[in-house]
């Protein structure tokens, strides 16, 4: 139904409501005369009557009033109750809910008692950023400021982290927002953000004692005989490396025992506190060699197979060993997804000056939400027995590196692939004499 001839029958239905009301209000009056009758055996006189309506008149608008507010509720729910709503959008359970669902179900709410075709939480200009839409096909916003076609409303949200903006699209059944109904959407919509700020708090303060606890357990594990332990098998490797043993199939497990040592190491330290600055020492490394060496020099299992192609790149400019754990990491997440079976590809090129690494594997995948809002976030896995602290140590390595590091998926069971990006050696080294000019 066009929105005109709604509007024309809601204007129809509220004269004939104030109709209604008066032919109440006359009925009340003869009603009250024939009683006067009964009890007198007298006829009311004209200025009597006239005395009791100008009496009654007062209750006339309310009932007018209250018959459009039944018509409105039966059949033109068009007017938004701003407590009902608020009760309705039940925001308090959001806290419990996993981190990447959290926006995504308060929208879906706010659309449903807003009765809008769509929603859009646009929070780009805030310290945080982030843009958010429901249904998850929904138009993107544009900017504020600028003209809305796939929205009606913007309303602006100031928060102590900058302004956000609530989009709020057509309603499902035509009708314009009056003003009205504006100022109840705009104190929903604060609502919503509130409620979305004590949401993410929580996650934020459970993240915190989540980091706590760990860096407790490590500052344990440290104060007992592990580490002491770590040491005596690193000192065993070296002397049964010394060359007492000269058997090739050996040397190379020994190898792989010290590297699982080092990395077990680097993992203690780096668990005591993932958010310790990070200072690599930048060095020209030969990135297909060193991939190369990491591949021939690991103990893969059976049912995993690697294959690499590369071109002829130059070097990068990186810190060898943080690089590896990058690497090796990658590697790890990708055997574990394929359940120890299944194929990883790697893949060197250079692509505009930067030089490229891309680990592809065959494995479980990760869903859209967990790529777009949990991947590389500290505590974020998709793993069951994960920590969620590797990728995000990862990003912080690669960003140290002036680099950065990508992850997608299809889907689930549809394989990963992460994308490592870091500048050459020549165009670092180019980049820090522009610098010193």
């Amino acid at each position: 139904m066009n929105a005109w001839l709604r509007r024309l029958l809601h204007s129809f239905a509220y004269f004939l409501a104030s109709l209604v009301a008066l032919g109440l209000f006359f009925l009340v009056l003869l009603l009250t005369e024939s009683f006067w009758y009964a009890l007198t055996s007298q006829a009311v006189s004209a200025w009597a009557m006239v005395l009791a309506a100008l009496v009654a008149v007062p209750l006339f608008s309310p009932v007018v009033n209250a018959l459009q507010r039944w018509i409105d509720e039966m059949f033109y729910r068009q007017y938004l109750d701003t407590l009902e709503a608020i009760r309705a959008l039940g925001a308090g359970d959001l806290a419990q809910m996993p981190p990447e669902n959290i926006e995504s179900a308060l929208l879906s709410r706010i659309a449903m008692i807003c009765r809008r075709e769509r929603v859009a939480l646009d929070e780009r200009d805030t310290e945080d950023g982030g843009l958010y839409c429901f249904p998850e096909d929904a138009p993107l916003p544009r900017k504020h400021g600028e003209k809305q076609n796939a929205y009606e409303l913007s309303i602006p949200i100031e928060h102590r982290k900058g302004t956000a903006w609530l989009h709020l699209g057509r309603r499902r059944d035509g009708w314009l927002a009056d003003p009205r109904e504006i100022n109840s959407l705009g104190s929903v919509a604060r609502f919503a953000v509130m409620s979305l700020e004590h949401a993410r708090l929580s996650h934020s303060q459970a993240q915190d004692a989540r980091l706590d606890s760990i860096s407790r357990v490590t500052a344990q594990l440290h104060s007992h005989d592990l580490k002491n332990r770590l040491h005596d098998l690193a000192f065993l490797a070296h002397h049964i490396q010394s060359g007492k043993l000269d058997e090739d199939d050996l040397r190379r497990m020994v190898d792989a025992i010290r590297k699982v040592v080092e990395r077990m190491q680097t993992l203690m330290q780096r668990m005591a506190d993932p958010n310790a600055p990070i200072h690599p020492r930048l060095k020209p490394v030969d990135l297909i060699q060193m991939i190369r060496k990491m591949i021939d020099g690991r103990l893969w299992p059976e049912g995993i197979s690697v294959e690499i192609t590369q071109q002829t790149v130059p070097a990068v400019a990186a810190d060898m060993s943080m690089l590896n754990g990058v690497i090796e990491n990658l590697f790890d997440n990708a055997v574990q997804a394929m359940n120890k079976q299944g194929k990883i590809r790697v893949e060197i090129d250079d692509q505009q000056g930067d030089i490229e690494v891309r680990v592809i594997d065959s494995g479980s995948g990760m869903t859209a939400a967990f790529v777009e809002h949990r991947l590389f976030r500290l505590f974020a896995t998709s793993k069951e027995s994960g920590l969620g602290i590797g990728l995000y140590l990862s990003k912080r390595i690669i960003e140290a590196h002036g680099g950065s590091i990508q992850g997608s998926s299809a889907g689930e069971g549809k394989g990963s692939t992460f994308i490592v990006r870091l500048p050459a050696w020549h165009a670092q080294q180019s980049l820090k004499e522009k610098e010193s000019v």
